[in-house]
């Protein structure tokens, strides 16, 4: 038998319980579409059915097929049912392959219990700054089949703190996506070339950091003319509606809801700006690269520095430093069309 009809035979199962608005899912769903063009049997365990929408016909898409009230529908219970989902088709058919997305750690667990290969994908840098979780994983992260990461920082960090040898694979990019959705009719900054347009764009959360961006924007509130908009969701929009009240920003900075079409924002924008304490290899920074935007992003682990050529192709702040932020939006407005800066967008 050739191996590629081994190949077609074996159950591809792609776990990720949680869909949001990042760039986790959009790998997600470029990489699951990708798999089911080479495998005629891909399942995806999630626990929202609306998730189905994103992926293609080929693909399984398999959640809760029963009501649950909402107080049921936490984190931790969501991640019980999808495992005991995974469980379900690993009895079945233990010719497979688990790719875990999230929840790596009791994937892990599952597939080693019951002999299946698995590989898990490592995409943020978050967890490794959590001693307990770091004694954890030194253990665990010696039984996956394979260690996939985004960044060549991760992979040299796993290598120096646990001593695994991860394999680094890069984001996926479709161009033809982003092409695609950046086209509107709609204005979201004012056309004037006289007001510079800033962009933040990202989950509101802690690991975000999208009050240093407020910071920064309070520091140049009267030195340059500038519209800012902010596009995200999550736990610290109120927090962050509040701050841009207190900060007297309230005309000059906006606060939308994530949409479907980040990117037609993003290609209306002057400057990109990314505050983040943590981040794994930051979709919007490359999406950004390609639609030729200027960048201002935390030096963070990992990915920004790798993206950036350590602020040849943009601006490294340090985390929280939010003056740093400000002289550098003010540097960018000042300077927009000088050599330099071209240069560095090109």
């Amino acid at each position: 038998m050739s191996k590629k009809k081994i190949y077609s035979k074996k159950n591809l199962i792609i776990f990720a319980p949680f869909m949001e608005n990042g760039g986790i899912e959009k790998n997600l769903v470029l990489l699951t579409n990708y798999f089911s063009k080479k495998n005629k049997n891909v399942i995806l365990i999630t626990f929202e059915k609306k998730n189905k929408k994103f992926f293609n016909k080929k693909v399984n898409v398999i959640f809760p097929n029963f009501y649950l009230p909402n107080y049921l529908k936490g984190r931790n219970f969501r991640n019980i049912i999808c495992l005991l989902i995974l469980l379900r088709y690993i009895l079945k058919n233990r010719n497979c392959l688990v790719i875990s997305f999230q929840s790596n750690l009791y994937v892990t667990l599952m597939a080693k219990i019951f002999n299946v290969k698995n590989i898990i994908r490592i995409a943020s840098y978050g967890w490794m700054r959590n001693k307990f979780k770091k004694i954890i994983f030194y253990i665990l992260l010696r039984l996956p089949t394979e260690i996939v990461v985004n960044s060549k920082e991760m992979k040299k960090d796993l290598k120096r703190e646990f001593n695994i040898n991860a394999k680094c694979i890069y984001n996926p990019l479709d161009t033809k996506i982003i092409n695609k959705s950046k086209i509107t009719k709609k204005k979201y900054f004012s056309t004037s070339k006289k007001i510079l347009k800033i962009l933040f764009l990202a989950r509101l959360v802690d690991a975000k950091d999208p009050i240093t961006f407020l910071r920064g924007l309070k520091k140049v509130n009267t030195k340059i003319k500038f519209q800012a908009l902010i596009v995200g969701n999550g736990s610290m929009r109120k927090f962050v509606k509040e701050k841009i009240e207190e900060y007297n920003l309230k005309q000059k900075v906006k606060l939308l809801k994530y949409s479907q079409y980040p990117m037609q924002p993003l290609n209306q924008c002057n400057l990109l700006v990314l505050t983040s304490k943590f981040e794994g290899l930051p979709n919007v920074l490359i999406e950004a690269q390609y639609l030729k935007k200027y960048i201002i992003s935390t030096n963070c682990k990992t990915g920004p520095k790798e993206i950036l050529k350590n602020g040849n192709f943009g601006s490294l702040i340090n985390i929280g430093d939010y003056n740093q932020l400000a002289k550098q939006i003010e540097f960018f407005y000042y300077n927009q069309n000088s050599n330099i800066i071209k240069r560095k967008i090109k």
